[in-house]
């Protein structure tokens, strides 16, 4: 961004590793760039409108399932949250307020109308707006894993019910041309942090034991047969305890789109394209995967829909499980609870289920145990 910015907008979008940036952000609010500029990650406590950052936010955000705050509760028209947002940009402190909420990509218009001396040349410092983005087929691919597949319908039945949610150019298009702003595009992959680091200029810590890369297959196929680990689209809870202190190496991704499902997309997201591919840098305009390209996916194409209760899968699911309940139990200073050693890989998909629910029972109750404990320390 040319200019120090009064504040950076973090826009998102969903799907585009956002969850990823504000875990990363929640454990580091304090940043420098290469350019010495001096970022606070700033964020709203949970049910109110207090703005927490520093130390307070890095404690607050340890005591979430999630392990991360945001600045949330501002989605759609409603203004009353964007008066302290207001407050926190006039701020004089030496450091550019940084906050993050991938709804408000959706609601350019309604920022402008809400906080219009910031769109203003004549007011002083730019507005800073940064977002994460990824080509059609990798967004609406992970689009489905996260809330289609509840659906219970396939990739081509949920995109016919949804129409085509694939609107990334069309809105950072309206952020763009608001005056007074300077915006700044990243290309996101499974694992968005790189991403995140060379938008902001800076680096950013990486999990402990976790990944911030998308959840294994056999973890998801897990979920889709264990509903009460999952009971909707909007329940995360084990996916955010999983990914605290689980990693599988090598998982491959998950996998939706088959071939036939390329052409129609070229055509529905062609418009969007125009106005997002401007926008972009020239090194990430030139990636194949933004004219949806068979060659670009040609492996997972190959490979097809990914199965989720593949047998190997699961026993790597299992062993990082494991790996997890004794790195949470040692954190917590506990006894690593027994659990039954790998199954053999023609172990059933139900006695798979028996052994993974054990062990991911065990390390809520430990990852609950650990929350409550900064709670009651005021760690």
């Amino acid at each position: 961004m040319s200019g120090t910015p009064a504040i950076v907008l973090h826009l998102g979008a969903p799907q585009c590793g956002a969850r990823a940036l504000q875990r990363a952000l929640s454990t580091t609010p304090e940043l420098t760039t290469g350019d010495s500029t001096r970022l606070s990650y700033a964020a709203l406590r949970p049910g109110s409108q207090a703005v927490l950052s520093g130390k307070a936010l890095r404690r607050a955000a340890a005591r979430e399932v999630s392990g991360r705050l945001d600045w949330s509760g501002t989605e759609g028209p409603p203004l009353a949250p964007l008066a302290p947002l207001d407050r926190l940009r006039r701020r004089r402190g030496g450091t550019v307020p940084l906050v993050s909420n991938p709804d408000w990509i959706g609601h350019a218009e309604s920022f402008a109308a809400a906080l219009p001396d910031w769109f203003r040349e004549e007011t002083g410092a730019p507005t800073g707006l940064c977002a994460l983005v990824r080509p059609p087929l990798d967004w609406l691919n992970a689009a489905y894993w996260d809330w289609g597949i509840w659906s219970g319908r396939g990739f081509g039945s949920w995109l016919a019910q949804m129409g085509m949610p694939y609107t990334l150019g069309a809105a950072l298009a309206r952020w763009a041309a608001l005056p007074n702003t300077r915006l700044a595009l990243a290309l996101a992959e499974d694992d968005p942090l790189p991403a995140a680091e060379a938008l902001l200029g800076s680096d950013l810590p990486r999990p402990a034991q976790g990944s911030p890369g998308a959840l294994p297959p056999a973890f998801l196929g897990f979920l889709m047969r264990n509903r009460r680990y999952r009971a909707d689209a909007q329940d995360h809870t084990a996916e955010e305890v999983f990914r605290r202190w689980c990693h599988v190496a090598g998982a491959p991704r998950p996998w939706a789109v088959l071939p036939r499902h390329l052409g129609p997309l070229r055509a529905a997201t062609r418009a969007d394209l125009d106005l997002l591919l401007p926008l972009l840098p020239e090194a990430v305009r030139a990636d194949p995967r933004w004219q949806l390209s068979e060659d670009a996916y040609h492996a997972e194409l190959i490979r097809g829909r990914s199965p989720l209760d593949d047998p190997e899968e699961l026993a790597a699911l299992y062993r990082a499980l494991v790996r997890g309940v004794g790195a949470a139990a040692e954190t917590a200073g506990k006894p690593v609870p027994p659990l039954q050693p790998v199954l053999a890989t023609r172990a059933s998909a139900h006695s798979w289920d028996v052994a993974l629910a054990r062990a991911l029972e065990h390390l809520i109750a430990l990852d609950a145990g650990l929350r409550r404990r900064r709670l009651s320390l005021g760690r």
